[in-house]
């Protein structure tokens, strides 16, 4: 029976100060639960790969508590926890076969022959090598490479497996055949993992959830759908779905939505708020062009750039007095610079935030 409790992994208030004057990473607290995937997302030098690096061992923090399967680790090193690192670089041995390479965990553990070749096996059927034992990592596909880390990472049977940024040296079309083998193989084994990104929609395609990481900080915490659909706050919107933040003006409120005053258009949008001067954010396509009939709110743009992108156009408009980015799918050509359109605007996507 699998020990439930096993792949927990929670952090309590954790900091770690490196000395130049500002925290890299800022009382921050989380709890995963075993079986989870969780990445942690957000621009370069936000604290996530510091916050990984604290998980497996390889930093310590400055303060506060990382608890792994309710057992308190902070002051262990990385030899001391049940975790595996799957590195940017894959970081294979270039000397060493595919087995030799995935069985080097368990060679200087000191597990036995026989004991150690049949874990192998196993971890190289499991990710879909099986016959390619005798390579080397240069007779290997960068997939293939990959899939090569992530056998060396699972041969050790960790309690929560780690991934810093595992899809950045690939190409694009491989990037997502990859992100959905790491997914597919995440959820059939059913082992908690910790993964590192700052792209959005690898991010969103691989997660249970996901943390965004701010400045040192935890600016949300949520479900991919959550998170793109309901920010709470600018950075995240802006960051995860490229929203617009504009400045518009509550006009009044009820028990369950505020009358939003944007460039001359009257808005409802979904929660309280109080009145006054707010931040609204509108995601690209959330605008739309009319149809005949339509009776949603709309609002005067005035394009300012536009580009055909095959599946639309993506345009860059000023709406009352703000520059605002729209993707319009249904357009089939781009428009001049100073032409005049009406757009309407789904007000359920509306939201107000902090």
């Amino acid at each position: 029976m699998k020990d439930t409790k096993k792949g927990t992994l929670e952090f309590i208030n954790v900091v770690k100060d490196y000395g130049t004057g500002e925290p890299a990473v800022k009382g921050v607290s989380f709890r995963i639960e075993d079986g989870e995937l969780v990445t942690l997302l957000g621009p370069s030098g936000c604290g996530k790969t510091t916050t990984l690096r604290m998980v497996a061992g390889l930093e310590l923090p400055t303060k506060g508590q990382i608890l792994l399967g309710g057992r308190d680790v902070t002051a262990e090193s990385a030899s001391q926890r049940n975790v595996s690192l799957v590195f940017q670089s894959y970081a294979l041995f270039p000397h060493l076969s595919v087995e030799e390479n995935v069985g080097y965990g368990p060679m200087v553990q000191g597990m036995a022959k026989p004991q150690a070749a049949a874990k192998v096996a196993d971890a190289l059927k499991l990710i879909g090598l099986d016959g390619y034992e005798k390579r080397l990592p240069s007779e290997l596909s960068g997939g293939q490479q990959q899939r090569v880390a992530i056998a060396r990472a699972l041969v050790l049977e960790p309690a929560v497996l780690l991934f810093d940024e595992p899809l950045s040296n690939l190409d694009t079309k491989l990037r997502r055949h990859v992100r959905e083998e790491i997914r597919e193989l995440q959820q059939r084994l059913a082992i908690t993992c910790v993964y590192v990104t700052h792209d959005r929609e690898e991010a969103m395609a691989v997660s249970d959830h996901i943390i965004v990481m701010d400045k040192g900080h935890i600016a949300e915490a949520g479900s991919p759908s959550q998170l793109f659909f309901e920010p709470r706050t600018a950075f995240v919107a802006d960051f995860l779905s490229e929203a617009n933040v504009l400045d518009a003006t509550v006009m009044g409120a009820d028990s369950a939505s505020s009358r939003v005053q944007l460039g001359g258009t009257s808005l409802n949008v979904d929660g309280q708020a109080p009145l006054g001067a707010a931040k609204l954010g509108i995601r690209p396509d959330s605008f739309e062009l009319p149809t005949p009939g339509d009776v949603r709110p709309r609002v005067r743009a005035t394009i300012a750039k536009s580009a055909f992108v095959g599946k639309g156009v993506e345009l860059v408009a000023d709406i009352g007095g703000q520059s605002v980015f729209a993707y319009l799918p249904r357009a089939k050509t781009r428009y001049a610079p100073g032409t005049q359109l009406d757009l309407v605007i789904d007000e359920r996507e509306l939201r107000i935030l902090k």
